[in-house]
């Protein structure tokens, strides 16, 4: 049975892709954060889902080699497909970002990204497979108050080129993911940057101001669901997108628009 490995799992979008894909097959939660991606396990656990966890730090190989090694040691079977969720992001002015907010932005999002899919062609070895890396529509958009997440997450989308360019002959597969407006960290930090900012936001809450984005951005009028990136992640690691690969897919409600 096909196995996976989902980073970034102890909780938002990353907890919402392992529960939608234990509805169908094994999952190995993966997260820096070892207590929180272990209560997110226990949680599925005990709704009948075949799930175990581990601790992983994506920006380490050692520590990603570990992680595909524990799906075996833990019972699960060998990893087959991956969902790379972890990411991070500064969430301040372009002309207030440092260099190591930069460098600590891409060596979550973009090196790991890089050793994770890595690690899984190498171990599939010309055996099929599937990847879905999480960008972002920032990768898009320009924004200056993801000037650093934004470049990151283009990175992402290149690099899942280069996995489906390497994984075609041999049936292993790369698409990437873009998911839109969630209420998440990101725009909640970036809210409330703009109200202690901006005096033109001065009294408005944070939910407040992210509906106002929603309203300004998204034709259909609506935020996106950690579970709507789910969703499309599990059907394309599923059989049924077996000849889609090297794609990008926003699930945003029109923002980005190809």
């Amino acid at each position: 049975m096909s196995v996976a490995l989902v980073t970034g799992a102890a909780g938002g979008l990353g907890a919402a892709v392992a529960a939608r894909l234990a509805q169908d097959r094994p999952v190995l939660l993966t997260d820096v954060d070892g207590a929180a991606v272990a209560e997110v396990a226990a949680k599925l656990a005990a709704d009948g889902a075949t799930v175990a966890h581990t601790t992983c730090d994506v920006r380490d190989r050692a520590s990603v080699q570990a992680a595909f090694e524990a799906a075996g040691g833990l019972g699960l079977g060998e990893v087959d497909a991956l969902a790379n969720v972890a990411g991070v992001g500064m969430f301040v002015p372009f002309t207030e970002l440092t260099e190591e907010q930069w460098d600590r932005t891409f060596a979550v999002n973009t090196r790991g990204t890089f050793l994770t899919c890595q690690e899984l062609v190498r171990r599939r070895a010309g055996r099929p497979g599937a990847v879905v890396n999480i960008a972002s529509i920032g990768a898009r958009l320009g924004m200056e108050m993801l000037a650093d997440y934004g470049p990151s997450k283009a990175a992402v989308i290149e690099l899942t080129h280069v996995v489906a360019r390497v994984g075609a002959p041999t049936g292993l597969r790369a698409n990437t993911v873009m998911p839109g407006l969630i209420w998440t960290d990101m725009w909640r930090k970036t809210s409330e940057w703009l109200i202690a900012n901006d005096p033109a936001h001065a009294d408005a809450t944070p939910e407040q101001l992210f509906a106002g984005f929603v309203g300004a951005m998204v034709p259909m009028g609506r935020p996106q669901t950690p579970e709507d990136i789910a969703e499309t992640v599990a059907f394309l690691l599923s059989d049924r997108a077996a000849n889609i690969t090297g794609q990008t897919v926003s699930v945003d409600g029109g923002v980005v628009m190809t």
